[in-house]
């Protein structure tokens, strides 16, 4: 079974992570190692070129496709959470579980299809980085985005492998950023205006902002006693998204450094 043909069948209660293409934990480590290794090589033969390529219709068909692809795996997760949420209905705590997940749950059906399009999309994120490069420059902030395009991936795959607590409240709220900053993405290409660009930076640690709160609640479930599904690999997420909470931060700082010498000079 292909990755092609589990994804056109669209969500489905029968998709089970642990046949699907790519489940097994040698494909993120590979792909990543590929990804970093291939773009450091790009880099270095772009830059001895001293010239890009024309990539901007390349650009704008790439930056739709994860605009869309991002609108329709926030809706459709969104869709299968309510499901799931008013099925449960009657537990305790309504969604609860998107807080700590029941370590007995099992990756299958509709809501764990749309954590393994977000996981594929990660790979298809990786031509990000060699479009841009191609361009003939390095993207901005170099090494934040080699780092998070690299990481994610294995991110993204201990959701699935671990059932782990948060995924859907982390993919709802990523996959809605996405569509904000591939449409900005989008326009940025076109040369259209984006008066609203230091705003997808804002919403970025916004993001991981809300992340650490979430983080938060479970870790006073986890001290109440509450056995939460992947806690362990949660803390790799929790410092994973820290880490670039404070690079965001960074970028936001030194942007408005810019505008303000700009305005002085």
């Amino acid at each position: 079974m292909s990755v092609l043909s589990v994804v056109l069948r669209g969500p489905s209660d029968a998709f089970t992570w642990a046949d699907a293409p790519l489940s097994d934990v040698s494909a993120p480590c590979i792909a990543s190692a590929c990804y970093v290794g291939f773009i450091l090589v790009l880099e270095r033969l772009m830059r001895a070129r001293g010239r890009g390529f024309d990539t901007k219709w390349l650009q704008v068909a790439h930056n739709l496709i994860l605009c869309v692809g991002s609108l329709a795996m926030a809706l459709g997760t969104a869709v299968e959470v309510v499901r799931r949420s008013l099925a449960e209905v009657d537990s305790p705590w309504f969604g609860r579980w998107l807080y700590c997940e029941d370590p007995q749950t099992v990756a299958r059906g509709a809501l764990w299809y749309w954590s393994y399009v977000y996981y594929l999309s990660k790979y298809y994120e990786l031509l990000d980085t060699v479009l841009q490069l191609l361009k003939g420059r390095p993207p901005p902030h170099f090494f934040l985005h080699v780092y998070h395009h690299a990481v994610v991936l294995l991110m993204a795959w201990f959701w699935l492998e671990y059932v782990q607590t948060l995924q859907f409240l982390g993919l709802l709220f990523n996959t809605s950023v996405h569509v904000v900053m591939y449409y900005y993405y989008f326009r940025r290409v076109l040369g259209w205006d984006v008066w609203w660009k230091k705003y997808v930076t804002q919403f970025q640690i916004v993001q991981f902002g809300c992340s650490a709160l979430m983080y938060c609640v479970t870790l006073a479930l986890l001290a109440q006693g509450e056995p939460c599904a992947g806690s362990r690999t949660l803390v790799f997420n929790f410092v994973f998204n820290m880490t670039l909470l404070y690079q965001f931060v960074g970028v936001l700082g030194g942007g408005k450094r810019q505008s303000k010498d700009a305005k002085q000079i």
